[in-house]
């Protein structure tokens, strides 16, 4: 056991060179700690701001047409008579069962 000796005394006579290298010991283990601590933090904020984005979903009447004039989109009274039924938003409803529909009346 002549190496335990030798590091006590290696110590002893180095006192200043040990607490440094026991300070930067130290200070790399919290420095990697806080790191990992504010990776993940990080990781679920960002998650939680973005699961907010996807959960809602808009449901817009289709006209049934593709080109300019009546009825095809671009037309005079193209898309003003358009309106979802209540069948239609009973639908909708269903389809998203454990979520929430809300029926929104928009003008424009």
């Amino acid at each position: 056991m002549i190496f335990w000796e030798i590091a006590k005394r290696n110590i002893r006579i180095h006192m200043l060179r040990s607490s440094l290298a026991m300070l930067g010991i130290v200070i790399g283990v919290v420095a990697i700690a806080s790191m990992g601590i504010l990776g993940n933090s990080l990781v679920a904020s960002v998650s939680e701001s973005l699961s907010s984005v996807g959960d809602s979903v808009t449901v817009t009447p289709y006209s049934g047409g593709g080109g300019i004039g009546p009825g095809g989109g671009g037309g005079p009274g193209g898309s003003t008579s358009l309106k979802l039924s209540d069948q239609n938003f009973q639908q909708i409803k269903r389809v998203t069962a454990p979520n929430i529909a809300i029926p929104v009346y928009q003008t424009s």
